[in-house]
């Protein structure tokens, strides 16, 4: 049974309803996605507004279901908010909706299905909007900022934007917390936006359209601001976040919360390196000597891939990186083809996973042999999560240069993928070119799992056990497919953890599974056993 609508019952009805679905017996799906990672099965449940009076006690639902909530901001006694009614099947194009508490009015300013909605404030009379039709590059296009009276109307271009995203994309494993990342102050939208390697504040003037970079290199987090004064959290110069403010330009730093981690322990220092791998744009990227480094000496390397695949790796510090370098490798890491932050054209690899992206990597690995010939390339490890699974598990398929590999919350059959995970009925199509229906043989070419009859590296696999954005049934699969060739391999499922467990997972689990990646590489990189 699905958990109940208690909007309309009384307390005693209330209770009881919530005690006979504790108690209930199986669980029905009705709709997709059915579950969501993070917070377990989800079908039928929809995320409402609601109005509390203070005066009077009494709460009133602004929305009902099907309608679904998915973001909203209060400015004013009005309350911008985003969402959609749905029965079957969700869909990625929003609609966007003013209520006024004065009339105790809502109006729709957007009709859903029409656009991904990237960005949305209340500024004035006006609607601030950074939307995309997504017809060019799929659902991950970059927009462009639009403004619609609250009044109601079409439309009207502020600020063409879609060579860059709205949003910060650079991978890091050290983001803790939440906040903003875009505030109205005065005429003035501040927001994040990721641009080549780093993710930065830009000002957004809305009165002129006109946009400018406030911030420079490294990761800005999250961000507030009120009474022209700006305050952002932010990764610099390899140190985990802290924060900052601006001072007739200049960046000030306000905290120094981490510092004493940095007088206890040693911190490899990324070094850049930009491979040109026969593609448009030179490949961005860094390797990440070991701690203690001798030059002369040689030492086994391990290339790390990021997810996305419209994410993008910086200078930020990464926890699991500097364990990596403080164990005694080097650790690669790039953005190739497919990665965000250098436009839609750069970052659109739809219907081409394995190949041009593979290439770059590739071709990165052996631009660091090149310049740094201390690693050792006969002890080469490669490893990665989400999107970086999938090429490690691509890449274990496709060549055996390397000795050792650690397969984290990866993709091995798009076709399964397109039907458990709560991204999969979109993201399967939108990244494959076709959904199993319309062409199973497109997904299956792109699928690392046909070509698991190639593999013969060693390969580790790490899993949570209620990842739903990349079922563990992926992982599954692959470690059945290396273990009926004989191929060394282990899989490994926490308890508990979802797709976030690298990043925010349970500190137990988090060193439990650093802990089994070093053993994995130790037994196979430093010709030990573990």
């Amino acid at each position: 049974m699905n958990r109940p609508n208690l909007d309309s019952l009384s307390p005693p009805e209330e209770a009881s309803a919530l005690e006979e679905y504790k108690n209930r017996t199986y669980d029905v799906l009705e709709d997709i996605p059915f579950w969501a990672n993070g917070l377990g099965l989800t079908s039928g449940q929809r995320s409402q507004l609601y109005i509390h009076d203070p005066a009077s006690g009494v709460t009133t639902p602004l929305t009902a279901p099907p309608f679904k909530v998915t973001g909203f901001t209060v400015e004013d006694g009005r309350i911008l908010y985003t969402g959609h009614r749905f029965t079957d099947v969700q869909t990625l194009r929003h609609g966007v909706f003013i209520w006024d508490a004065a009339s105790g009015e809502t109006r729709c300013l957007l009709e859903q299905d029409r656009y991904l909605v990237k960005l949305f404030a209340l500024w004035r009379d006006q609607a601030v909007l950074c939307l995309t039709d997504g017809l060019g590059y799929g659902n991950g296009e970059n927009g462009d900022f639009y403004t619609i009276p609250l009044s109601g109307g079409e439309p009207e271009l502020l600020l063409r934007h879609s060579h860059h995203c709205v949003g910060n994309t650079v991978a890091t494993d050290s983001r803790l917390g939440a906040g903003e990342t875009w505030r109205v102050c005065g005429d003035t939208l501040y927001f994040l936006s990721t641009v080549d390697r780093d993710s930065r504040i830009e000002a957004l003037d809305l009165t002129s359209g006109e946009a400018r970079p406030l911030t420079g290199p490294g990761s800005v987090e999250y961000l507030d601001a009120a009474a022209d004064r700006l305050v952002y959290l932010a990764f610099r110069e390899n140190r985990i976040g802290e924060i900052y403010t601006l001072e007739h330009g200049r960046e000030i730093r306000l905290t120094h919360a981490n510092d004493g981690i940095y007088d206890r322990c040693a911190v490899s220092t990324p070094q850049p390196l930009e491979v040109d791998t026969g593609g448009p744009l030179p490949v961005q990227g860094w390797v990440l000597p070991p701690v203690a480094y001798v030059p002369g000496k040689k030492y086994p390397a391990i290339l790390t891939i990021h997810g996305g695949p419209r994410l993008s790796y910086g200078s930020v510090f990464f926890h699991e990186m500097q364990v990596l370098a403080g164990a005694g490798y080097f650790v690669l890491f790039c953005n190739p083809r497919g990665s965000e932050g250098r436009g839609n054209d750069f970052a659109d690899i739809r219907g081409r996973f394995g190949t041009i992206d593979y290439q770059d990597i590739m071709a990165f690995l052996d631009g660091a042999l090149a310049r740094w010939p201390d690693i050792d390339p006969t002890r080469l490890g490669v490893g990665g999560g989400s999107y970086g699974g999938f090429m490690t598990n691509w890449i274990i398929g496709h060549t055996d240069r390397f000795q050792a590999a650690c397969s984290q919350r990866s993709i091995a059959n798009w076709t399964g993928m397109e039907g458990t995970a709560d991204i999969g009925y979109y993201f399967a199509k939108g990244q494959t070119g076709a959904s199993h229906r319309e062409d199973r043989d497109l997904q299956w070419q792109q699928s690392p799992l046909r070509y698991a009859d190639h593999v013969t590296t060693p390969t580790l696999f790490l899993h949570g056990e209620e990842d739903y954005r990349c079922w563990k049934l992926e992982a599954i699969q692959m470690f059945t497919a290396l273990q009926l060739r004989g191929v060394p391999s282990r899989l490994c499922l926490f308890p508990g953890e979802n797709h976030e467990l690298s990043r925010s997972g349970r500190p137990r689990q988090r060193l439990r599974r650093l802990e089994e990646m070093l053993r994995w590489y130790q037994r196979y990189l430093n010709k030990q056993e573990a």
